[in-house]
């Protein structure tokens, strides 16, 4: 009992277990979901947030060079412009070219004054000569070489760079854009801030090649459009170039917050994009116009577009902007805390039910347990439980099927005692022949003894020692009927099974001398090797030797005429073995698995019940033992019983 109630006490922490399995699972899962749900939709929100402003930084790049190349052929076709080149042409007729320049650096002033974005405007003529430029609000003198054609100075000579050589070869109205790149300020030892050179040709009425327009356009205004993309506490954003032509320059800053790492090859330090990020990730920014990415060591969220103020997919600009992915996510970071806050809020609530619902159901379980086990023990005791829910239900059919158990083991009981007392007289019945002759032949003599000694008798010839012989003969034949009549009462006797120390040798041979007459009659031989060191066991002889009997009335009903049946006993150290073999025709291998079946036969109709071998069985496994059949490799069948020592009866 104290076992049992051990047991018990593990019912609340198995519920309680049980519970937690279910429900801390459930919890994670459903956190795990809530989480994983709400950084989805907020890093879709953000990536297409970033990714929208990349757009409109792409697109306000776009507008500033489009506006820059308006500006640009503004000034080229403006009046003053008109005017000089006509003065320059020396078709105006005055002659006075200084004064039409000089009205052009007072309208070129003014524009820039105008229009912030614009760093400097210079007219250059065909021949490279700078005369015309004003710079960052100031008109530029003309105090450099001397341009011979038109006996005055210029402002400097740009004949041989190749901003001049390639604009001044363009058609009318079409506009060569430089890179954007720090310039060397003339008579200064610094580099000035980066800039985008926009050129434009400009052509005399004849046709004739003029020169060519130039505005500086500022680079800064590039990073301040940059800068509004994301607040520094966000991230950054910067400007790479892609140049797939021009190895120098591929990879460069051409804007960053630390304005060291810009024009990494003008300035010597060769400060480049590569450097700062994974091949992973650059690979995309210098092939795919577009796209998101993420950093594999920090997790930040990049989103780049590529844009090319040249209209070539080799070189041009690629606009980042990576956000700080800790910053970005942090809302996750608040849904995170209060998903665990409310998971150990319903953890605690779960916890606090459970011990409730396992108090008040393991009370009521321990007293089904209780009654359970009182009834194992004995099947007339019953569940005291007054309650009328699932569990007082479940007591009361437990109480109902102890009741009915113990109505059918009854039964049971007496079937069984009456099929093996059937199955008894069916053996004596066939054993009938053999056993009247058996009968007959001592019957017979005492007959004939009998009728010698009363004719002596009455012809008076009293013989005493004849007499006497005759009668001690009369009784050796009647106790030879008491003793087969006796063998047959004591097979055919109906009582309790009683377990005794039996020799299963001589089981053995009592059933055999049962079922000699029977065995002779079909000239079937049956011989016994017997193990002499059997040790004795606890069993109820006669149901074995009802067995028995079965088993060698089948083997001499399947072996033909002159066959042999073989009957051995021995001990294997745990159980007596017994084997039974014959030299008939075997059994039928689809047979073979049923031939232990009640009302199963192989005979023919009326000549079996079908109950021998089932009931063998039932005995033999009532003995604690196990009994089978298999067939011969050359023929006949073997029957093999175990009976283990200290399983069987009450041994042991």
């Amino acid at each position: 009992m104290k076992q049992n109630n051990a047991m018990q006490l593990k019912i609340g922490p198995k519920i309680l277990l049980t519970m937690l399995a279910v429900t801390v699972p459930s919890l994670l899962l459903f956190s795990l979901l809530m989480i994983r749900s709400g950084g989805d939709i907020l890093m879709k929100n953000i990536s297409d947030h970033l990714e929208e402003l990349s757009d409109i930084s792409v697109r306000a790049v776009q507008d500033l060079i489009l506006h820059s190349q308006k500006n640009l052929l503004s000034i080229a076709a403006s009046p003053d412009v008109r005017s000089t080149l006509v003065a320059l042409s020396g078709k105006d007729g005055s002659g006075n070219l200084k004064k039409s320049l000089h009205r052009l650096e007072v309208s070129f002033l003014e524009f820039q004054q105008m229009e912030t974005s614009i760093q400097a405007i210079r007219f250059i003529d065909a021949k490279g000569f700078v005369l015309v430029k004003v710079r960052e609000g100031k008109i530029i003198s003309r105090s450099g070489p001397l341009d011979t054609a038109l006996h005055m100075r210029a402002v400097s000579s740009k004949v041989g760079r190749d901003f001049f050589k390639n604009t001044i070869r363009l058609d009318s109205e079409k506009i060569w854009i430089s890179n954007l790149e720090r310039g060397w300020m003339e008579g200064e030892e610094y580099w000035c801030p980066g800039m985008v050179r926009f050129a434009t040709p400009v052509f005399f009425a004849d046709g004739r090649r003029a020169g060519v327009i130039i505005i500086n356009v500022w680079g800064k205004t590039l990073g301040i459009m940059i800068n509004r993309l994301i607040a520094p506490a966000l991230g950054k954003a910067f400007i790479v170039e892609r140049n797939l032509i021009d190895a120098k320059r591929h990879g460069i800053y051409l804007f960053h917050q630390d304005q060291s790492c810009e024009f990494g090859n003008q300035t010597g330090s060769n400060i480049r994009v590569f450097h700062d990020f994974p091949p992973s990730i650059t690979k995309k920014w210098m092939r795919k116009d577009k796209g998101i990415s993420f950093h594999p060591t920090n997790g930040d969220i990049l989103v780049h577009r590529y844009f090319s103020p040249y209209g070539n997919a080799k070189r041009g600009w690629v606009i980042v902007v990576d956000a700080k992915r800790d910053v970005v996510l942090a809302p996750l970071a608040a849904v995170k805390r209060k998903a665990k806050l409310s998971a150990l809020a319903i953890f605690g609530l779960m916890i606090v039910a459970v011990l409730f619902f396992a108090r008040s159901l393991t009370l009521p379980i321990r007293a089904v347990i209780d009654g359970t086990h009182r009834i194992s023990r004995d099947l007339s005791a019953r569940i005291r439980i007054t309650s009328r829910d699932e569990i007082g239900q479940l007591a009361a059919e437990i109480n109902q099927m102890a009741v009915t158990l113990e109505e059918n083991i009854r039964r049971r009981k007496e079937m069984e005692i009456r099929a093996a007392q059937a199955e008894k007289l069916a053996s004596i019945g066939e054993m009938a022949a053999g056993l009247a002759h058996e009968l007959n032949t001592p019957l017979g003599n005492i007959k004939a003894l009998a009728s010698l000694t009363g004719k002596d008798l009455r012809e008076n010839r009293i013989d005493a020692a004849c007499i006497r012989e005759d009668l001690d003969d009369i009784v050796i034949q009647t106790e030879k009927c008491s003793h087969i009549i006796g063998g047959l009462l004591g097979f055919a006797r109906k009582g309790e099974v009683k377990f005794s120390l039996n020799n299963i040798n001589t089981c053995l041979a009592e059933a055999i001398s049962l079922v000699r007459m029977r065995s002779e009659e079909k000239k079937v031989a049956i011989t016994l090797n017997e193990d002499s060191g059997l040790p004795l066991i606890k069993v109820d002889g006669h149901q074995l030797e009802q067995v028995f009997i079965n088993i060698l009335l089948n083997g001499i009903d399947a072996v033909p005429e002159k066959g042999r049946i073989e009957v051995s006993s021995s001990f294997d150290g745990k159980a007596i073995v017994i084997c039974f073999t014959d030299t008939g025709c075997g059994i039928n291998p689809e047979a073979l698995s049923k031939i232990f079946d009640p009302f199963f036969s192989t005979k023919e109709t009326g000549k079996g019940t079908g109950l021998g071998l089932s009931i063998s069985y039932g005995i033999v496994r009532n003995h604690g033992g196990s009994i089978d059949a298999r067939n011969r490799k050359d023929g006949g069948a073997v029957f093999t019983l175990r009976l283990p020592m200290g399983k069987t009866g009450e041994n042991g």
